[in-house]
């Protein structure tokens, strides 16, 4: 199945650097669970902070579920987002990974 034929969804997490305070993380997953209502085609968004229930979790994650790879494209390059990742993640996080998958 490719993502023309079906929903896109997103996940990535990130690694916080270790000077990074709780207030900066807490604000980061703030500002991403405040993107739904900014962008019209997010079909379902959760983000939160690791449980801290084992050692070597990454620190936060995000999954998005969009209903087509256009609308994804449309989500990352949504300034909302830009801003987000720009501004408050880009400056605390160390490292990223991400995968998009039709589901």
């Amino acid at each position: 199945m490719s993502a023309d034929e079906a929903s896109v969804t997103h996940i990535v997490m990130a690694r916080v650097v270790g000077g990074a305070t709780e207030a900066q993380i807490d604000e980061v997953v703030a500002a991403l669970a405040a993107l739904p209502p900014q962008i019209p085609e997010i079909r379902s968004y959760s983000v939160g902070r690791d449980l801290g229930l084992l050692d070597g979790n990454w620190d936060i994650a995000v999954t998005g579920v969009f209903a087509s790879a256009e609308d994804f494209h449309a989500y990352v390059a949504h300034p909302a987002h830009q801003k987000v990742v720009r501004e408050l993640l880009d400056p605390i996080s160390v490292e990223r990974i991400r995968v998009q998958f039709a589901s």
